[in-house]
Parts: structure tokens; sequence; C-alpha cells
């Protein structure tokens, strides 16, 4: 599905060919799960995640998610889902949640295209590059957390989503 405007130059495209087009140009791993969904591999800083796309035709949405590997012991689950809902509050996309399985922590975003016929290349850069920054921010006191090495203050979990500008 393409759709060129003269005018503005904007040309709207299926929003999984999109998404595999940005993890080809990126040297991920892309596995095409079926017609509308893929899954990727994405080397990150504090470890790697699964990006996952799927398209639903019938809504027009979008659904990413950028999943963490990590095994959350059932002792440690009430406090995983506090600090999960306490980034949840300094997110500026999508939310985090924990598995069913408690072997993923995942951050979930739908982006809802209705009416449009189509994503736009730019679109999709912006909701992938926003989970897996926000993935990694998120990393490092998620893992201390259930490695058993987390602050008692979870408080300081703003100053983990705080974005850091330049660089030390």
């Amino acid at each position: 599905m393409s759709l060129r405007n003269v005018h503005d130059e904007m040309v709207l495209e299926d929003p999984i060919e999109l998404v595999s087009r940005l993890v080809i140009a990126q040297d991920w791993f892309l596995k095409q799960t079926s017609a509308h969904a893929l899954l990727a591999d994405v080397p990150g800083r504090w470890g790697h995640y699964q990006l996952l796309a799927d398209w639903h035709a019938d809504t027009e949405v979008l659904n990413v998610e950028a999943r963490l590997d990590v095994l959350v012991e059932r002792k440690d689950e009430l406090s995983v889902q506090r600090l999960l809902a306490e980034l949840n509050t300094e997110l500026y996309l999508g939310h985090f949640q924990l598995s069913p399985d408690r072997q993923h922590i995942i951050l979930r975003c739908r982006l809802p295209l209705r009416g449009a016929g189509g994503a736009t290349p730019e679109q999709i850069e912006d909701v992938v590059d926003v989970l897996l920054g926000q993935c990694e921010q998120a990393a490092p006191v998620l893992c201390q957390l259930v490695y058993g090495r987390m602050p008692e203050d979870i408080a300081a979990t703003s100053l983990v989503m705080t974005p850091a500008m330049g660089e030390a």
C-alpha cells in the first residue's frame, strides 16, 4: 500500500514494510513471523532487546514492543511491578509491563493510523527510536532490582528516565 501526495511529497506505506526496512538498515537480525508481523533482535548497551511489530489492518493500529529478557523470581514480582509503575509515570511513549510468564519486561506502544492509509518512515523511526531509548535508560535500574542490588529509594527512578544532555 503506497499513497503519494504530489504537493507534500509525503509517502504513506505499509507499516510492517517500513519497520522491516529500518531493521535491515540497522543490520539487526530480522524474522518475518507473518505478512503482518516481524521480530528483530536489537543489540543495546545494557543487553539485547527483541523488537516486535504487528499490524492490525482491521483497526489500522501498529503495535510495537521492545522486550528485555529477564527472569523475575516470584518473590521479586511485586517489587518489579512497583518499579514498572513508577517508570511508567516518566515515559514519553508507551508503557512497561511484566509478561505473564515473568520472563520479559515489555515496553509496549500502539500507533493508531486509522484513515491515514499507512505510515511514514519518520513515524516508524521515531516510535522505534523512542522505545529502544527508553529501554536503554530503564535497563540498568531494572537489572539492579532483578539481580538484587536495587537502591532503597525507588523514587530515584525519575532520575533514571531523565534524558541526558551531551556526553561526559
